[in-house]
């Protein structure tokens, strides 16, 4: 697959998700629970409104990051104001945060609510990148390809696990992780040390936090548990049974008349199961795998060691965070806070996914350059060969 393909398949791709997320915004919130309590029937554009302003915004975002290039892209300065950015935010929202369903997790702007644990992502993603890039055949020592990471990990992913958004903290986990091995380190390195930290961590973080816990149970028994988490997966099941193999239609859910909750943000995945069927669901998943194989294929296809690391931490953000999100709805994994990329509502989210998309138009942008400079070389390289070879012809004649 050629790189100037890969670049429009990527585009193609996002455009159709974020579109698709418009109408499935517009469906689960068409008649919310304000409206249904009135006694009156209608379409709220709120929610579209705002999600179509942020779409705006992340594709902006997209263009500028697009337009720095890859060398710019690589500079100091840029890695570090991401990074103070990421950091700045995350105490900031300790002191003027707002705070929603008990969690402190947004910097209330006005218009838009920032969450500073998706800027974190991004700049995950690109300080690990630089730092890999840097170390460069040291990655295969203990301090510089694992302890060094992980220490600025725990950082930044302790300032997040502050504000209670365990989910994007595995998702950071995860994508360092993937981008640590990546760049070459020794496998046994971070499975020895997850193996070793996995039980302490977990009776830290789930056990002895009581909704964290209540979700655990739910996820091993969601029939019988009791609370919100046993509830929210009971009304998810119940969505997805409904929908069967084609679906009730769109815009026709009845799980999201004030039984789901957040049918338009963690769980709209479920209404897409039961407006649109099996098939539909499957052609949502499908989508992203499309994305994920896109975007491992920019990667593989960069030549230069930084971009290829910056291409497999967007997608590795991408990609974890849609499946799992996914698998939450179906029941395969806990329950996590985690939006649906590019469909769910959520400012944030769609602000940094694209920007993520951004950054792997870069490294596509450099493939197809990669690719022109190597064919133009050739076709000189032949020419100067045919003259070369007229040359000694007509001399020997």
């Amino acid at each position: 697959m050629t790189a100037r393909w890969l670049r429009i398949q990527l585009w193609f791709l996002v455009v159709a998700l974020c579109c698709f997320g418009l109408v499935m915004i517009t469906s689960t919130t068409a008649m919310g629970t304000n409206v249904v309590a009135a006694g009156n029937s209608g379409i709220t554009y709120a929610f579209l409104i705002k999600q179509a302003i942020a779409m705006a915004g992340g594709a902006c975002l997209a263009m500028i990051i697009s337009g720095m290039g890859a060398e710019r892209l690589r500079q100091g300065w840029v890695v570090a104001l991401v990074v103070v950015l990421a950091l700045g935010s995350l105490a900031l929202v300790h002191v003027i945060g707002r705070e929603i369903n008990g969690a402190k997790r947004w910097i209330d702007l006005g218009p838009i609510n920032l969450q500073p644990a998706e800027l974190a992502k991004f700049a995950v993603v690109i300080a690990a990148a630089w730092h890999l890039t840097r170390v460069a055949e040291r990655v295969r020592s203990t301090w510089y390809g694992v302890v060094l990471p992980l220490v600025g990990f725990a950082l930044v992913g302790g300032m997040v696990y502050l504000t209670k958004d365990l989910g994007s903290v595995v998702v950071m986990a995860v994508v360092l992780g993937a981008m640590i091995l990546f760049a070459g380190a020794p496998w046994w390195y971070l499975v020895g040390l997850g193996v070793l930290s996995a039980p302490a961590i977990l009776y830290y973080t789930v056990y002895q936090v009581a909704y964290r816990r209540d979700r655990l149970l739910a996820f091993i028994d969601p029939w019988n548990a009791e609370g919100p988490a046993g509830y929210h997966l009971r009304q998810s099941f119940i969505a997805i049974g409904s929908g069967g193999l084609f679906g009730v239609g769109l815009g026709q859910s009845t799980a999201k008349l004030s039984f789901l909750p957040e049918k338009h943000t963690d769980f709209i995945y479920a209404v897409i199961c039961e407006e649109l069927g099996l098939i539909g669901a499957l052609i949502v998943a499908g989508a992203y795998l499309a994305l994920v194989f896109t975007g491992l294929m920019i990667a593989a296809q960069a030549r230069d060691r930084y971009l290829r690391l910056l291409a497999v931490g967007a997608t590795m953000v991408i990609g974890t965070q849609a499946f799992w999100n996914m698998l939450v709805v179906v029941g395969a994994v806990p329950t996590k806070g985690l939006t649906l990329p590019f469909i769910s509502y959520g400012g944030s989210s769609v602000l940094i996914c694209l920007a993520l998309v951004g950054i792997l138009d870069v490294v596509a942008q450099a493939n197809v350059r990669s690719t022109q400079r190597t064919t133009s070389s050739r076709i000189g390289a032949a020419v100067r060969s045919d003259k070369a070879w007229r040359w000694q012809n007509e001399g020997a004649a």
